[in-house]
Order: C-alpha cells, then sequence, then structure tokens
C-alpha cells in the first residue's frame, strides 16, 4: 500500500489565515504548479466530485494538489453534507489513493469527532496540523504580522477598530485584511480614517451566520456573533428584524421544496449564492414548521414589546437568545 503520510494532509481548525498559510506551504513543499491545484468546497461541491480529481492522473505535471475545504463530517459538529456519505467516499478513497495527488482535507473546526473511522485512520497516516488562534491576543499580534510582511504599520486605534469592525470570525477577517493591504499599497502607515473608509461590517454574512447558530442551538457560536455585533454598536432591534427576515426566509424555502422546485430554482428565487441556499434548504428540511414559527412569533412579540417601552433591546434579544439555548 502507497504510503499515505507523503499523499494525505488533515488540516483543522478556524482560523482559516493559517490554513490558507499551511496550504501554501504544502503546494511549495511538494513544487506543485498553481495550474496544478484544484479546489472543492463540499458546501457547494460534491465530494465524487473531488475523489474524480484526486483520482485524475495529472497531464501537465507530474504531482496536482486537490485542496477540499469545509469537511464537516470530520468535525464534532455534523452541519454540512451526510456524513455517511462522506465517510464512504473518503474510504474507498484512502484504500486506493493516488501517489500523483497531494489531497488535502480541510475542517474548520477545532475539535474532530475521533470516534470516526476516517479520523481516526488520518492522525495515524496523514500529516495533520491545527490551525487555530489561541486568543484575542494572538489575534492581534496575527494582524500585525500580516502588516508588517507587506512593509507596513498598523496604528492601535486602527487595529481596535478593524477588529471590532469585522468581528472574530477567521474566514471574514482574512478577506479584510486582504482587502486593507490590497487598497492601502505603497502606504508605510495604515490608521484608523483608512480602516472606517475600507473595512466592512459584513452584517448580512454574521446575521446569517447567527440564524444558523439558533437554529443549530449552538451557544458559543451564537453569543460570540451577538456579542461581536454589540461591540461595533448594531442595533438589537435591527438584528431582530433581519433575524426574522430570514426565518421567514427558510419558511419560503418551506413552501418551494413542497412544490418540488429544483435547488437552481431556488437559488434564482432567492438570488443568492450555492452555499447560502444549501443552508436555507437543509434548514427547511431539518427545521419543524411549528418551531420555526414560534421563533418567528416570539420576535415579533420581542418587537412589539421593545418599540412599547416593557422591555430593554438589549435585555430582550439576550433572553431570546439564552431561552433558545
Amino acid at each position: 500500500m502507497i504510503k499515505l503520510e507523503k499523499v494525505l494532509y488533515l488540516l483543522y481548525g478556524t482560523d482559516s489565515y493559517l490554513c490558507k498559510q499551511e496550504i501554501q506551504k504544502i503546494i511549495e513543499i511538494n513544487h506543485i504548479e498553481q495550474e496544478s491545484v484544484e479546489s472543492y468546497d463540499l458546501d457547494e461541491s460534491s465530494i465524487e466530485d473531488a475523489l474524480s480529481a484526486a483520482m485524475t492522473i495529472p497531464f501537465l505535471s507530474d504531482f496536482k494538489a486537490v485542496i477540499l475545504f469545509n469537511v464537516w463530517s470530520l468535525s464534532q459538529s455534523k452541519t454540512g453534507k451526510d456524513a455517511k456519505e462522506l465517510d464512504e467516499g473518503f474510504k474507498r478513497y484512502i484504500e486506493n489513493p493516488n501517489p500523483s495527488t497531494f489531497f488535502v482535507i480541510v475542517v474548520p473546526s477545532e475539535k474532530l469527532d475521533t470516534k470516526n473511522p476516517t479520523v481516526k485512520y488520518l492522525l495515524d497516516y496523514a500529516i495533520v496540523t491545527l490551525c487555530q488562534t489561541k486568543d484575542s491576543e494572538d489575534l492581534y499580534g496575527k494582524i500585525k504580522n500580516v502588516v508588517k510582511e507587506h512593509n507596513q504599520t498598523i496604528d492601535a486605534n486602527a487595529l481596535q477598530q478593524f477588529i471590532g469592525r469585522v468581528g472574530s470570525d477567521p474566514r471574514t477577517l482574512e478577506n479584510e485584511i486582504d482587502k486593507l493591504l490590497l487598497f492601502t499599497e505603497g502606504k508605510p502607515k495604515i490608521d484608523l480614517q483608512m480602516v472606517r473608509e475600507i473595512t466592512s461590517r459584513n452584517l448580512e454574512e454574521n446575521i446569517f451566520s447567527l440564524v444558523n447558530a439558533i437554529l443549530s442551538k449552538d451557544k458559543q457560536v451564537m453569543m460570540n456573533i451577538y456579542q461581536d455585533l454589540i461591540k461595533v454598536n448594531i442595533d438589537p432591534v435591527w438584528m431582530i428584524g433581519v433575524i426574522m427576515n430570514k426565518f421567514q426566509e427558510i419558511l419560503y424555502t418551506k413552501e418551494l421544496l413542497k412544490q418540488n422546485r429544483r435547488f437552481d430554482e431556488i437559488m434564482k428565487y432567492f438570488q443568492a449564492s450555492k452555499g447560502r441556499v444549501y443552508y436555507m434548504v437543509k434548514n427547511a428540511k431539518e427545521i419543524e414548521d411549528t418551531l420555526l414559527m414560534d421563533y418567528f412569533e416570539r420576535l415579533g412579540l420581542l418587537d412589539f414589546q421593545i418599540k412599547s417601552g416593557q422591555i430593554d433591546k438589549e435585555l430582550g434579544l439576550e433572553l431570546f437568545l439564552f431561552q433558545v439555548i
């Protein structure tokens, strides 16, 4: 059998910037040309597409790399695609891997499901790397280092404002760092005004993640996102309205599914990305109508109570979130 540690990599952790750096190291160490690198996102692609690419012999070079993102089935949080389907696909590939493909599996979670047979096998035979920022101090230091790599510095106030506006989600941070550096290229120092002009708050993405956390009753993610939004002075009343709209979208999705509408038709209806519609469909299938309507009605009542002065807006929303948990 092929020595799997030479062709299999397992990256896990929530710091997507560190993960990106590790992937680049793998590509460089194994002398793989960028045109021989293929990426697949399991939020949008099937496992079979990725495995088929991994099994295909490279035409223009001796080796290739296949990067498989968002492999949630190997984490302790069982969100995403069907775990059984993925495990069966991995098992087939691991038993007969392609020696000319460096297969990189990326799990965006700090905890792996160590009871999963695939995880056990990968821990024994793959090169495993944890991509995780330890604490907020490390987060500040990491951003400073990234800025320094581009021969720039960032003011303390600008750095604090940047993290406050963007939040702590690693993927969002990575995107916003790249955007900030692009627009400040050639300038020796990044100041507060630059951050305010360039960095977006990504409110839509945060609210979408908050809704998913509410429906999955993920206390840690739910409260982290909520606190991030409060820190940058987002009005709880506004949050309630947007959350209600997201719940309404899921209710509409339920109706479309009852009409046997296809995935692409639902995408067209909402004018949304594959990844976002995937979770809308997933939530619509998994969440009972009665529970969704209960959340919707409770938020409607809370909105009325806040606007009529019966309850403080921050306290009211926090109570709703704790009741969900």
